[in-house]
């Protein structure tokens, strides 16, 4: 079974991994409390795009309907006539006993 490290022996790494930083002439940059890579508070939405200017979307209404005719172009027409089975019906006398079975279309 793997041992997960527990959180002194990750704070010690984490430590070992900063002093080892900054021996070899690395430097951690202070800031002052509150400050934060906001612009007036908002994200950047540039910074996403890479300053890329908005692309032209095609309408998604008139693409739908241009598939939509494409399928029912190549849709087959149904066979609308009801397939017929063959059902085993009694008959009955006057007096309602079976006299016999027979097997009807219907």
């Amino acid at each position: 079974m793997i041992k997960r490290p527990s959180k002194s022996e990750i704070r010690n790494s984490l430590d070992a991994q900063v002093n080892e930083y900054l021996n070899q002439g690395g430097q951690i940059k202070q800031f002052e409390q509150g400050d934060s890579s906001l612009i007036d508070g908002k994200y950047d939405r540039n910074q996403f795009v890479y300053g890329l200017p908005k692309q032209q979307r095609t309408p998604i209404s008139e693409t739908l309907n241009v598939i939509d005719r494409r399928r029912k172009q190549h849709l087959p027409t149904l066979c609308t006539k009801p397939k017929l089975r063959r059902v085993k019906k009694t008959i009955y006398d006057d007096f309602g006993e079976p006299l016999r079975e027979v097997w009807v279309d219907s």
